[in-house]
Parts: structure tokens; sequence; C-alpha cells
């Protein structure tokens, strides 16, 4: 069992089970090897053998007195099976992992999908940070470990046979509908265990640079300032690389290499510009400065009936801060309210009445923070602090009660 040897028995893991050979092999496996799990089995109502294979595992966890949760797919499917039929069965481990205090979930990926997921790779020209699967990932907010990645697939095969393992095999799989099933039966399934050793190496040797690659990028990202000059004075594949990385540490959208190569000739141009990046974000450029934010920025506003300390997306107020922060409060001030900005925002200052968009354009602050930029008013309605501009007149003094921070 050298493939769990790094699973602790004192751990509680959730697998999930579809009846295959592979699952069922994994659940064999840890069965034998003591450890205390769970079995997650999703049926879709999709194929003929649906229900055999349920049936199959339901059998085999009564038998050893394993707790096994099976669910019947209802939702309608909206877009893409197999993407909805991910983010469903994640969705079923994520419920199992919360309600029964779960480590991690289990899947029975072996060394075949290893080498299937890098060929699909390297067919759609994808430069990603990691190349075929991880033993070891967080999706869907669930952990994920996969412990049969040094297995083929004839071997957990050859493992049920010898141990007397029922399994059924999924009709969809051998037809050549699917990207997979092409690649499993034109190349892999004619591969020799060493050829597959020597791929899987091969693999190996491009995450290990790749991950030297992730390395650089986030040291450049963790000091970068957000100008574009220094952007555009990078190697054209590191800007790239950058570009990808940042892209997916701020709204979790992974980008083909077309819109990467435009977004990276766009920071060459001197104009301002904006760049959608997928449905809900996109990428502007205003002031030299580059920034992803949303396409909507939400409107919000926080009552507040007395002084306290709170933390938003936007802003925090705080007891300590700058004096373009600070506002001195009065008991007819309350309730306040700190929202975005809006058209016509004015606020009385020393030197007069001042327009906050005004401000925004003397101190070249982008439209898109523009949107989210926080004000405090009144009870009376009036605009009586803009964070970095200060307080109105009547709202100053040497012990001020609140700060609200930007």
């Amino acid at each position: 069992m050298k493939s769990l040897a790094n699973l602790s028995q004192q751990h509680v893991y959730v697998i999930g089970v579809s009846g295959g050979p592979d699952s069922m092999a994994l659940l064999d496996m840890c069965r034998s090897y003591g450890l205390s799990f769970l079995v997650a089995h999703m049926n879709y109502q999709k194929r003929e053998s649906a229900f055999r294979d349920e049936e199959l595992v339901v059998n085999y966890c009564q038998r050893y007195e394993i707790p096994c949760y099976v669910k019947r797919q209802k939702k309608p499917c909206k877009g893409n099976f197999q993407a909805f039929a991910r983010a469903e069965r994640y969705h079923f481990y994520h419920e199992l992992l919360e309600k029964y205090h779960g480590d991690a979930i289990l899947l029975a990926h072996h060394l075949d999908d290893h080498l299937e997921t890098y060929l699909m790779q390297m067919e759609r020209g994808s430069k990603g940070v990691y190349y075929g699967i991880q033993e070891e990932t967080v999706l869907y907010d669930c952990k994920v470990l996969r412990p049969l990645l040094s297995y083929t697939k004839q071997e957990l095969l050859a493992y049920c046979i010898e141990h007397q393992v029922p399994y059924g095999f999924d009709e969809s799989n051998f037809t050549d509908d699917y990207t997979r099933n092409r690649i499993r039966h034109s190349y892999i399934d004619h591969m020799s265990r060493k050829e597959k050793e020597e791929l899987a190496a091969e693999i190996a040797e491009k995450n290990n640079k790749a991950q030297q690659v992730l390395e650089k990028t986030k040291a450049f990202l963790a000091v970068w300032q957000y100008d574009a000059a220094a952007l555009c004075e990078l190697d054209e594949n590191f800007r790239k690389q950058v570009l990808r990385t940042w892209i997916y540490q701020e709204c979790k959208e992974h980008v083909s290499e077309k819109l990467l190569d435009q977004l990276a000739g766009l920071l060459f141009k001197a104009n301002n510009w904006t760049s959608d990046i997928g449905k809900r974000y996109c990428m502007s450029k205003e002031y030299g400065i580059v920034h992803i934010h949303m396409k909507d920025m939400p409107s919000y506003a926080y009552v507040l009936h007395e002084v306290a300390c709170l933390h938003t997306p936007y802003f925090h107020t705080s007891l300590t801060g700058k004096s373009c922060e600070a506002l001195t409060l009065y008991p007819q001030d309350f309730p306040i309210t700190i929202r975005n900005v809006q058209e016509g925002d004015a606020i009385v200052l020393r030197l007069g009445r001042k327009k906050v968009h005004r401000w925004f354009i003397d101190r070249k602050i982008p439209s898109w923070e523009r949107k989210c930029w926080p004000v405090v008013v009144n009870a009376q309605g009036n605009v009586i602090l803009v964070p970095q501009i200060g307080c109105d007149i009547a709202h100053f003094s040497n012990n001020p009660s609140i700060f609200v921070v930007k």
C-alpha cells in the first residue's frame, strides 16, 4: 500500500467512488489499510448503467459496514454537462466534509489520467502553473488528495480482479466523443509502462521549471506597484506569466493565450483602456496604473447608530488613523451612513465647497476606484467626511470620534 503511506490513520476522509475499477480499487485499499473514511457516490441518472454502479457501491459498503452516502442528481443541467457535473459533485463532497468533520477528499485518478491531462494541455497549448494532475490540491474549498497517481489504469483493474473487488465500466468511456477518450484510445492505451514513466518524467521536469517561474512571478508581484511601465520592461514570456498569475489571484479566471497576448500588447499603449476578463471582471489602465476590478461595482451603504469598528471590502473604521481620515461626531449626526460616492457629492472645507469628483480628477484617481470610494453622510444628508480629503469644517477637532480608512 505504498500509495497510501502518506495518509494518516488519525484523519477522516471522504472517498469519491463512482463504481469503476479505479475508485473501487482505492476504496478497497483504504479499507485494507485501516483508514477512517466514508464513501460518496454521485448518480447523475444519465447512463443505463448508473443504477448498476450505485448498487455495487452500496452493496460493497454494506458488506464491510462502511458509511455510504448517495446523491441522485435531480437539478437540471445548465450549460456544459461535464462542468455542471463536476461542480455538483464537489458541492456534495464539501457538504460531507463539513457535516462529518472530514480532513480531505480522496480521488482515484491514476497515472494514465495524469498523462492524458498533460497531452490535452499540450494539444490546447495550455501554459498553466502545473502540468498533468496534482497529487494534492484545493478545489471548491475542498482539500483533494490523489494517492494512486503512480498506478496505471491496467494495474488498478488487475488489483480488482486479484482481490475480487466488484466494479462496473462506464460505457461512455468507450466512445471518442470526448477529447480525453480520444487521447486515451489513440495514445495512452498503446504505451508501455516504460513509455508512461518516461512521459511522467518529462512532465515532472516541466513542473519543476514551471515552479521556478512561479516563484519568480510571486516575488515580482510581491513588490510590484501596479505600474504598467514595470510590466513593459519584462521579458515577453515572463510578462505574460505575471499577467496570467495576477489575473488568477485576483479573479480566479484562467485566460487564453490569445487574451494574454492582447492584454500584454495593450500595456504599451499610452492612452487609458479597459478590457474584459471573463464575465465578471475587467482590466483597466489609467494614469499608467493597471488594475483588475469587477465590471459592475456594487453599491453599498453601511448605517451606524453609534461609533463602532467596522471592516468591509471597501473601507474600515478605526479609533486611530491619519488626520485626513478623522471625523468628530455629535449626537445629532446619528445615524451616519457610509456609502460609495455618488454624482454631485460635495463637502464644505476650509477653503470652500469641493466637489468630490473634481478632487478625483485632480488626484488622478482611476475611474474604477472612484466608484467604490467611501463618503460619510450624517442624519441631515450632508457629506461630512471623504477619506483622504478630510472632514468638513463643522466636524473637525483635535479629539476625533472615529477614523474612516480607505
